[in-house]
Formats: C-alpha cells, structure tokens, sequence
C-alpha cells in the first residue's frame, strides 16, 4: 500500500506539534538492574500515525542539515505541493538529500546505512521529547551526515539542581538497528563493546568540537575526556537499538552492557534504549521517500 503523501502526513504531524512522542509509547524495564532501559514503540497501528512519524524524522532531517539555507523552504514546499523541483532549485536541495540517502530513483546499494541512520534520528528526536522532572536538557547533538563517520553516534548533556547551584552530567551513546540476522543481544553487546574501545576516543572529538560553548557547558568540555576516562559519576553511556517490533526484547536484554562498561557502576550511569517498530526497515524506507518527494 502506498504512504500516504506528504500533505496528510504534515496535517497529523502539525496537530501534534510536529513530535513523535505523541504517536509511541513509553514503557520502563528493568529499573532495579545496573542498566536500566525503555521500551519504546508505535501505540496504534494506524498507517497515517506511522506516516506523521516518518514524515516529522524527515522533516527535522532536511531543517538541520539545511540550516539557514533556502534548501529546507525548497523542499518543504515541494514536498508538500508534491510539484518535484526542477533546474537550480533541485540543484540546490539535492546536497542535502544526497548523504547516506542518495537520490532517486536508485539510492544507494547500502541498504543498511539508510535504517542505521534514521535509528539515529529516531533516538535524538525521542531525546529531545523526553519528559523530565528533575533536570533540563542543556545540550543534545544532533546526528552527522554519515553513518560510517568515526565518533559517537549521540551525546547528550542534562542540568541537575545541586543544592543552591546546578551541575551538568552528560551521557554517551552507541546507536544501533537490527533488522534481522544474529541476535539483538548481539547488538547490543557490539554496541557496549564499541563504547569501551573508542569511548575515549569519541568524547575527545566532541570536547573538541564543542571547546568555544560558554559557562559551564564550556567548562564541562574541558574536562570531558579525563571524566570520562575516570568513569565520574558525571558521566554515563547509552546503548540504544531500533529493530523490528517481532525482536521487542526480554526484560534481561542489557544485562551485558555492565560486562563492558564495568567502571560505570553509579546509579543512572548506564541506559538502554529499543525503539521497536513494524517492519523497521520498511519504515526507514518511507522516511526517505518522504526525503526525495520534492525531486
């Protein structure tokens, strides 16, 4: 069956604030354990619910990566009128589209790189949407271009009341997706040992990339890497997996994250996350024929 068109996405999409929280649900396991995680999936199985999803990870992918570009207004409208954008209006956009996606009508014979990277997506939006009681959000990158890019696939920094002052704490994530082949529990367990070996590595590169925040984000990237290194309490990390809603896991799923990452041991320090939808790859694939409905 086709997706429904861009319009009557935008239309559910626009009555819901352009979140996706609205159309999943949220369901904690394993709180008691050293990490704990959520189970995140679609709470009906309505195809224009699903569709608003695919079309708000779309859209949000074209705004951050265009910028202050005329190419988002360009294919936003494009999109939406679905009148494809022809001569340098198409040559503009096209760059935008183009990383990780490709172009139609081909794309790419990475069929992998296109689930991995709106799994990404998926995480960072769902972070951004998360209800807190307790802290704020202070900093929260949003994905590369590239899935193959060495670096940290998310990162995420949080402001804490403490006492009369506050305190920032930050995590850092591995994000999967498994769509089929070996064992989600091998998944994670990549995913775990993945931030054991490079983890250094990976918040160097963003202490870097972020040297010139001011206030106390700045400061906090000063001294990154050696909390990291040091396993503070400050710090933590995040193992998230998009899969198909069929390989949903068991309450146990995580348990292996603390066989990498045994130096995390403070409360809160380690997360997991599975974002389980129907036929994930399938979703992934109306994403980005959302991405190239203006060309």
């Amino acid at each position: 069956m086709p997706a429904p068109p861009p319009a009557e996405a935008d239309q559910t999409a626009a009555a819901h604030n352009y979140r996706v929280s609205p159309f999943l649900t949220r369901t904690a396991k394993a709180q008691d354990a050293a990490c704990p995680w959520q189970l995140i999936g679609f709470a009906s199985g309505d195809a224009l619910e699903r569709a608003a999803v695919a079309w708000v990870v779309a859209d949000a992918i074209m705004e951050s990566r265009a910028g202050h570009s005329r190419a988002y207004t360009l294919w936003r409208d494009a999109a939406l009128k679905t009148q494809p954008l022809l001569g340098d209006d198409a040559r503009l956009v096209k760059p935008f589209v183009r990383p990780v996606f490709e172009l139609p009508p081909k794309g790419s014979d990475a069929d992998d790189h296109v689930p991995g990277h709106v799994g990404e997506w998926l995480w960072y939006l769902l972070t951004r949407e998360e209800p807190l009681t307790d802290h704020e959000l202070a900093l929260l990158e949003p994905p590369s271009w590239s899935v193959t890019e060495g670096g940290g696939d998310g990162f995420v920094v949080h402001r804490i009341p403490a006492g009369t002052d506050t305190s920032l704490i930050f995590k850092l994530w591995e994000i999967k997706k498994f769509t089929g082949g070996g064992s989600l529990s091998g998944t994670i367990t990549k995913a775990a040992s993945q931030l054991a070996r490079r983890g250094d590595e990976y918040v160097a590169k963003i202490s870097w990339a972020n040297s010139t925040l001011p206030g106390d984000l700045g400061q906090l990237m000063t001294e990154l890497t050696e909390l990291w290194m040091r396993a503070d309490p400050r710090g933590g990390a995040g193992v998230s997996v998009s899969t198909n809603t069929a390989s949903a896991p068991k309450r146990s799923a995580f348990t292996q994250v603390t066989t990498y990452l045994p130096q995390l041991v403070h409360p809160g320090q380690l997360r997991g996350l599975v974002i389980a939808v129907e036929d994930f790859a399938a979703f992934a694939t109306q994403v980005r024929g959302y991405l190239w409905s203006a060309l």
